[in-house]
């Protein structure tokens, strides 16, 4: 079947790879039961992005080859977090949560991301734009501390939690990257935390999350109307080396549990008809059949499209410093050693006029296109990003 010579295999998740993927990352001790009081902290994550994962999950180039070699996607995030642990109910009789803290947590997001040159010139073939800037969505956590624990020289405690993500960020709809989403999440997670010999430390989360429904896909609709519901599980793992000093090294998992759909695609070349010569260099239709006409009509078959689910296994390794309990300084790279992206194979009318819809299409002159999803639900990174986080106690009871 002939098919579009790489129309589209750009894409990019928002928070690299997955927003709360990044959010909820742990760090060391992230899941201990801190002090009482009120926390601040702030996390700088920055990727150079020219390479991502495929539906079969070979590590393939942006664009494959419809853009030069060596052109990429600069994609900064910056989180600002605010965090509060106490007991609102110690001095009432309500059972359970009198007798155990809760936390509360706000993450606010923002983001700046733009391509090279010939991303935006790609771009710009489809009438639509790339460079994206602006807040992020906002998350709300709400959790419960469970018992501590003390097995000789272990000890530790769980944590319980459910997040939601208020979609408030900036979101365009002709751009290829958004730094915020158009769809509400609701996350439950379980986290652990285990502390051995007062040296070796180690934070693990599972958590589910739960996507709703996109009523206004981006950038030709490669957003998922419909994305999926994806687990994550990760964990850390912290070496004590001195008094201040912790040696980080990680691994995160994540894998949807539904597939994501397409409800509503239609990208397309802007510039149309389309000439005979991008006719047979874009849809690889042999010379003799692009000379019969003077040119061609391209149009999305309208219908509804699925992938096969995303994955994304990612190896982290870093270090921290802590200052008196009261501040933390944490440097990490991540580094993505295997994963899944969202592609579709989307048939496309080929007309001699316009409109282009199967009144007016060539006979069996349909050819399809293998696009990838684009931002936080579909693409999955493959290139490596840095981590720079701050942490501070602002005030404690």
């Amino acid at each position: 079947m002939r098919r579009f010579a790489a129309v589209w295999a750009m894409a990019l998740s928002v928070a690299l790879p997955t927003s709360a993927g990044v959010v909820f990352t742990p760090h060391v001790s992230e899941y201990a039961k801190p002090p009482r009081g009120t926390y601040l902290d702030t996390t700088y994550i920055y990727s150079s992005i020219d390479r991502i994962w495929d539906a079969d999950g070979n590590k393939v180039a942006l664009g494959n080859t419809a853009i030069p070699p060596g052109e990429s996607i600069n994609a900064q995030l910056l989180l600002a977090r605010y965090l509060w642990v106490g007991n609102l109910f110690e001095d009432t009789s309500l059972p359970f949560v009198s007798k155990h803290d809760q936390v509360f947590r706000i993450i606010g997001t923002a983001g700046r991301q733009h391509g090279t040159g010939a991303i935006n010139d790609l771009s710009r073939q489809f009438g639509l734009t790339t460079s994206a800037s602006g807040i992020g969505d906002v998350f709300v956590l709400a959790g419960l501390y469970g018992d501590d624990y003390h097995w000789g020289p272990l000890h530790g405690n769980a944590l319980y939690t459910v997040t939601a993500k208020l979609p408030v960020g900036s979101y365009q709809r002709d751009s290829l990257l958004n730094t915020g989403t158009r769809y509400w999440t609701v996350i439950p997670q379980l986290s652990h935390h285990q502390d051995w010999f007062g040296k070796l430390s180690i934070d693990s989360t599972a958590a589910l999350q739960l996507n709703g429904r996109n009523s206004a896909p981006a950038y030709g609709g490669l957003t998922p109307t419909r994305p999926g519901h994806l687990l994550n599980l990760e964990t850390n793992l912290a070496w004590k080396l001195d008094e201040h000093w912790y040696a980080e090294a990680g691994f995160s998992y994540t894998r949807s549990l539904t597939d994501n759909r397409y409800d509503d695609v239609t990208l397309n070349l802007a510039d149309q008809p389309v000439p005979p010569t991008t006719a047979c260099n874009t849809l690889l239709v042999p010379a003799a059949q692009c000379s019969l006409l003077d040119a061609f009509y391209l149009a999305p078959v309208p219908g509804r499209y699925r992938d096969r689910g995303v994955s994304n296994a990612i190896a982290t390794a870093g270090f921290s410093y802590i200052y008196r309990a009261s501040t933390v300084i944490s440097l990490r790279a991540a580094l993505p050693v295997a994963g899944r992206g969202s592609q579709i194979t989307v048939p496309y009318y080929v007309c001699a006029q316009s409109p282009c819809n199967a009144d007016t299409e060539i006979a069996s002159a349909r050819q399809s296109a293998r696009l990838s999803g684009v931002q936080e639900a579909a693409a999955i990174t493959a290139s490596p990003f840095f981590e720079l986080r701050l942490v501070f106690l602002l005030f404690a009871p």
